[in-house]
C-alpha cells in the first residue's frame, strides 16, 4: 500500500528501512523520501513505524 503517493513510497519500503535498522521517522527519510513533499503522508509514515517497531519490541520480549 501506498503511505507517500507523491514520492511512491510504500509500506513495504518503510518496513524494509525499519529492518535495515531505521528507528525513528527521520532516519527512515535518510533512506526514502517520505514525508518530503506536501507532508499529508507523515502522520501516516509515523504510525507505520511506530506499530512496526511495538511489533518487533513484543517478538524480542516474548523470545527472551
Amino acid at each position: 500500500m501506498y503511505i507517500c503517493l507523491c514520492q511512491a513510497v510504500t509500506d513495504r519500503d518503510i518496513k524494509a528501512s525499519i529492518e535495515a535498522g531505521a528507528v525513528s521517522l527521520s532516519e527512515v527519510q535518510a533512506t526514502l523520501p517520505v514525508g518530503m513533499n506536501c507532508g499529508t503522508c507523515r502522520n501516516s509514515a509515523q504510525a507505520l513505524i511506530d506499530e512496526v517497531l511495538d511489533g518487533k519490541a513484543r517478538t524480542l520480549s516474548y523470545a527472551a
